[in-house]
């Protein structure tokens, strides 16, 4: 569900004329000026202060500029950071989110600097963002508060698990790296450190769980509570499939029901920050979680009715960063 948009705008890094890292673009960026008795120049990026006020930047760029202007709160997709030192300027006391885990890990990592700059940030310790977004870490972390029931069924070999099966790696997004296997042989072909040391650290080997029904809830916490929930359902023309190689037939917006919203909260000791829950439902009624991602996702991005986006940034826009 991360697709490029029409009309988006992009702010592309640049090396300025004394040799600092800058950003350029006619409208929402400048490179800084650096005078000519001082030939170090700043190395930042500096966002042009003439710019309509952003309340919200979602970073990094990833093409959802347009779904989120279309919220109405001022959230923007279109700066560019690649989370090296120093840290951009904003324009004003506006928030800086993330759009990828990596960019969720480096904001708990450079908090200090991102306040000091004048960025509102909603975050917590590196850990804690860790442990749910890495795939691997997330089953540990389960199992540690109890809550292994509400995840797929685990594998520690190639050679023990039932089949079909899904392997995924411990680390990425928008379903990158994630395969139907039928077989050992297929785990084998496909990661080559598929041994007992490979699975459950660079790789996850788990229940394929059957379903054309999953369902996105993307939540603002504070201190491992839930303020606010916003959840997205979607419907495909298969039970087995991972996204994106299946066809949607519908999405609605999804009242994620208390008993759920208390399990995904049961995850969420000591977290602060906006994430996002994937799952699906058991025919007993249990939630199914495939994973958490520590960011903002394109559910909320993009489809979730945009007045209920908003509601979320608006609460966010509410607390003290």
């Amino acid at each position: 569900r991360d697709v490029p948009t029409p009309g988006r705008r992009r702010l592309e890094d640049r090396r300025c004329s004394m040799g600092c890292d800058s950003t350029s673009s006619s409208d929402s960026a400048r490179s800084c000026s650096s005078s000519s008795s001082n030939r170090s120049g700043c190395g930042r990026t500096i966002l042009c202060r003439s710019q309509p006020k952003r309340r919200f930047h979602v970073v990094p760029e990833k093409g959802w500029n347009y779904h989120l202007s279309r919220m109405g709160c001022s959230a923007r997709n279109e700066l560019v950071w690649t989370g090296k030192l120093p840290v951009p300027v904003p324009p004003c006391s506006c928030w800086f989110l993330p759009a990828s885990d990596a960019m969720a890990l480096t904001i708990a990592e450079k908090q200090a600097e991102l306040r000091q700059a004048g960025w509102k940030v909603l975050t917590c310790q590196p850990h804690v963002v860790l442990r749910l977004s890495n795939k691997a870490s997330l089953r540990e972390h389960a199992a540690s508060l109890g809550l292994l029931a509400f995840l797929p069924e685990h594998y520690s070999s190639a050679e023990t698990a039932r089949y079909p099966a899904i392997l995924k790696a411990a680390v990425g997004e928008y379903g990158k790296e994630i395969h139907i296997v039928n077989s050992a042989t297929d785990v084998h072909v496909l990661c080559t450190d598929a041994s007992i040391t490979g699975i459950g650290t660079k790789w996850v080997l788990q229940e394929l769980v059957l379903g054309n029904v999953e369902y996105a809830v993307s939540l603002l916490v504070v201190s491992g509570k839930i303020l606010f929930a916003v959840g997205t359902l979607y419907e495909y023309d298969r039970k087995a499939y991972v996204w994106p190689n299946v066809e949607e037939l519908r999405r609605a917006l999804y009242e994620t029901p208390e008993a759920h919203l208390a399990v995904l909260e049961a995850f969420l000791p000591e977290y602060t920050g906006i994430c996002n829950f994937n799952f699906k439902i058991r025919e007993d009624g249990r939630i199914c979680v495939f994973e958490v991602n520590t960011r903002i996702g394109s559910d909320l991005a993009c489809d979730a009715p945009r007045s209920n986006a908003r509601e979320l940034f608006e609460r966010l826009d509410e607390l003290s960063p």
